[in-house]
């Protein structure tokens, strides 16, 4: 293992929390006519509101968060996440390259395949043969 990807990989390790999704901050507006977050020339939203959004099983799942210890982590953890993408990116991109690099140093290399007709899929006419499906006949 090269030092790079040695270094990626104790980098990953060292992730935790994770969270996946993102975390939003919120200010809204109440339902009473006459609250400060009405006023037309200086409204003042309620709030900070957060909410962390994610997926779950394929459907969106929302939770509302209070300022506290709890939004802290959950904001460590989705920062983490993220890092976590960035990192597996740039492994990822090492990797292929990695494997690029060995497919290169074959040198002559020729494809061989099962039938031993150096992959060709043509039949006895020249003409390639595909399985159909039905005879194109309509009865």
């Amino acid at each position: 293992m090269t030092h790079s990807r040695a270094a990626l990989w104790q980098q990953l390790m060292a992730l935790s929390p994770l969270c996946s999704g993102s975390l939003h901050e919120q200010y809204l507006r109440c339902g009473k006519p006459s609250c400060r977050c009405h006023d037309r020339k200086e409204p003042q939203r309620h709030g900070p509101y957060y909410l962390w959004i994610r997926r779950i099983g394929g459907k969106q799942v929302n939770r509302t968060l209070r300022p506290g210890p709890e939004l802290e982590r959950i904001r460590e953890g989705v920062a983490n996440y993220q890092k976590m993408q960035r990192l597996l990116a740039e492994l990822l991109e090492e990797e292929e390259s990695r494997v690029l690099a060995g497919e290169r140093a074959v040198v002559g290399g020729s494809k061989k395949t099962s039938r031993g007709d150096g992959g060709s899929r043509k039949g006895a006419a020249g003409r390639a043969e595909f399985g159909t499906v039905g005879s194109g006949r309509r009865d």
